[in-house]
């Protein structure tokens, strides 16, 4: 009897991934935006390295610059790539070089931290948002000061806002308009939200930017939901309290402060949400209608509004709900405003222009003799942009000297500067 056996070859199962070593940069390097880095590594496996990929992280893990991988096909070898970090509106902070290698069944990272500076402020343009003829209409300011009309959208406009970091200019409608998000260099429309008003009234009652990426859109029929302004996507949706609906909007230490009138009366409250999931957390009493808020610290801020036809500034901690009214403007109702370093803000009133700086309780008058309808902060400059009757002007912060004005048509909305960056 013939017995015959076959015997084969069976290749091992490749369980060891490269070994990575990150030669270059140097521990605690600094890039500054925009700037390139070349980034070293040496690289082994048992058989052979296939590829090396490099990247550089931002601080939740997401690329913010790659290069083109390198092909090695070998057991040992130094590679590198130079990456390119362009995007001028990153923050500074520790970010993360990433490199990969992989051997066909398996791959390997290795890991370096890198401080990356973020690109110095700049001004990039001003748009001004104006409510002409029941349509909304967006005049662009250059950086050198060329004006120029940018986008008409066939729609009405109550409110409008701007974030530098999304490069989004967001239009909220009236009566029947609905929130359009535009791209704040193209004037193309991002997305939207609907106006659903079944009323004839006003529909869309606010919209504030809380933070750098989302802004908050409030609702006459009492809701207000949390979204990203580069997309829309919602993060919550929340409701007023009983018998209000939801007005002006501002983020203090992780809580989300919301202005709440009567639907049916003069009464109002400031109702305290958490600000990444909408779940109420107390109410306090509230005497103003608001135009703004400062913050202090975590605690504490300054609430800027009107009250009987006199202006307001009051403080309030939002932690034990108590405070004080370190100023009370006869005649000089707040009708707008906006923050400043040094706890200093600008006051837009019927009669002109204020700054008012918290540390020594003071307000001093910068532009009188007419209406201020919108204000806004060059942080590139430190100068001030207000809306009078006819015009937009740019004035000194401290001596309220009008540097340069352009014409406008219609009623100003919003007066917003875009920056290559969040200030």
């Amino acid at each position: 009897m013939l017995l015959s056996v076959a015997v084969g070859c069976r290749k091992d199962k490749d369980q060891e991934p490269p070994s990575i070593t990150i030669l270059a940069p140097a521990a605690g390097a600094q890039l500054q935006v925009p700037g390139e880095i070349t980034v070293r590594a040496a690289v082994q496996d048992d058989r052979q390295v296939e590829q090396v990929r490099f990247a550089v992280l931002d601080p939740q893990g997401i690329p913010v610059a790659t290069a083109p991988s390198v092909t090695v096909n070998a057991a040992a070898a130094e590679v590198e790539r130079s990456l390119s970090i362009t995007d001028e509106a990153l923050s500074s902070g520790t970010y993360s070089i990433q490199v990969s290698a992989g051997d066909g069944s398996n791959e390997s990272r290795a890991y370096r931290s890198l401080g990356v500076v973020e690109a110095p402020l700049r001004l990039r343009a001003v748009h001004v948002v104006c409510a002409v003829g029941g349509q909304a209409q967006v005049l662009r300011i250059d950086s050198a000061g060329s004006a120029a009309p940018f986008v008409t959208l066939a729609q009405d406009v109550r409110h409008a806002v701007l974030s530098s970091r999304a490069r989004t200019l967001v239009i909220a409608g009236d009566v029947s308009g609905p929130v359009t998000a535009l791209d704040a260099e193209l004037g193309s429309v991002r997305w939207q939200l609907p106006n659903t008003n079944a009323l004839g009234g006003t529909f869309f009652t606010g919209l504030d930017r809380v933070d750098a990426d989302r802004l908050v859109v409030a609702r006459a029929n009492g809701l207000l939901s949390a979204h990203a302004a580069h997309n829309g996507s919602g993060y919550f949706t929340a409701s007023a309290l009983d018998g209000r609906y939801p007005r002006r909007h501002a983020v203090l230490g992780g809580r989300l402060l919301s202005e709440q009138p009567l639907v049916a009366g003069s009464g109002r409250r400031l109702a305290v949400y958490t600000a990444y999931t909408g779940e109420l957390l107390a109410e306090h009493p509230l005497d103003l209608v608001l135009a703004g808020f400062a913050a202090l610290d975590e605690d504490r801020v300054l609430l800027f509004g009107e009250r009987d036809g006199d202006g307001v500034v009051q403080e309030l901690n939002v932690e034990l709900g108590g405070g004080w009214e370190p100023q009370v403007l006869a005649g000089q109702p707040v009708g707008c405003m906006a923050a400043g370093p040094g706890q200093v803000a600008y006051l837009g009133t019927p009669s002109g222009l204020l700054r008012y700086a918290y540390p020594g309780n003071t307000v001093v008058t910068l532009v009188g003799g007419g209406a201020v309808t919108a204000v806004a902060r060059d942080a590139a400059s430190g100068a001030v942009l207000i809306a009078v009757p006819g015009q937009v002007q740019r004035v000194d912060a401290g001596t309220g000297a009008v540097l340069q004005s352009w014409p406008v048509s219609g009623t100003v909305v919003a007066v917003l500067p875009f920056f290559n960056r969040e200030p």
